[in-house]
């Protein structure tokens, strides 16, 4: 069950902003926006069935977390209402041509990047199998520090490659307007990673010496 609603949901969250976009621009015939929602399904979709063969659990944590959530606002219902923002300035913007002056390489630069962070993400998602979009410590899950993959190089690298999609997709969709609802997300990202941060040096046993080895929460020698 929790595999087909998974498949369901990620699909969805591709398909509609894609629509609302196109109603909005006017057109069905942008390249563009067809691809990159057609990257965010091809690869949330793949990683799912991935992890209905090695994390079955996983997938049910993904939509029905369980108790001691930390943050009202995290980045997972930050995404949901921002992206959509985002698609709904990208196809206004298509119709009134307020920024839409990115140029074709430009487009397909913002693909590549869109695809890349994308790709990145989901192989942050396949590596932890811990990687849920609660801000909380799942002793109930038996939860301990990832330092293997994406989390040898940062220690939250799924926050990391989603923000770096997020302002990727601007490029992607010809709207330079679209950076607006993506900073936004950047802000929401920095302020909850903080927070999860503190939480699982605070309680989770092993994490404070992987942080000393890893230095950098987002960014690698920056933050």
């Amino acid at each position: 069950m929790y595999l087909f609603l998974n498949l369901v949901v990620f699909t969805l969250l591709g398909l509609v902003p894609a629509v609302v976009l196109s109603l909005l621009a006017g057109t069905w015939e942008l390249w563009n926006v067809w691809v990159t929602a057609g990257i965010f399904i091809a690869w949330l979709n793949f990683q799912t069935l991935v992890l209905s063969c090695k994390r079955p659990d996983l997938l049910k944590e993904r939509l029905t977390p369980g108790p001691g959530g930390r943050v009202r606002w995290t980045t997972a219902r930050a995404f949901l209402v921002l992206s959509l923002a985002l698609w709904i300035i990208a196809g206004l913007d298509q119709r009134f041509h307020w920024s839409n002056i990115v140029p074709p390489p430009g487009e397909v630069a913002g693909i590549v990047l869109f695809a890349l962070g994308w790709g990145l993400a989901t192989w942050a998602g396949l590596v932890n199998p811990f990687f849920s979009p609660e801000v909380r410590l799942q002793a109930d899950r038996g939860q301990r520090v990832i330092q293997t993959g994406p989390y040898a190089i940062v220690r939250h690298p799924g926050y990391a490659t989603i923000l770096f999609s997020m302002l990727a997709v601007g490029l992607a969709l010809n709207s330079l307007l679209a950076l607006i609802p993506a900073l936004l997300y950047a802000a929401v990202t920095v302020h909850v990673t903080a927070i999860e941060d503190r939480m699982l040096q605070a309680e989770l046993t092993g994490y404070t010496d992987y942080a000393a080895r890893v230095h950098s929460r987002l960014v690698p020698g920056l933050w």
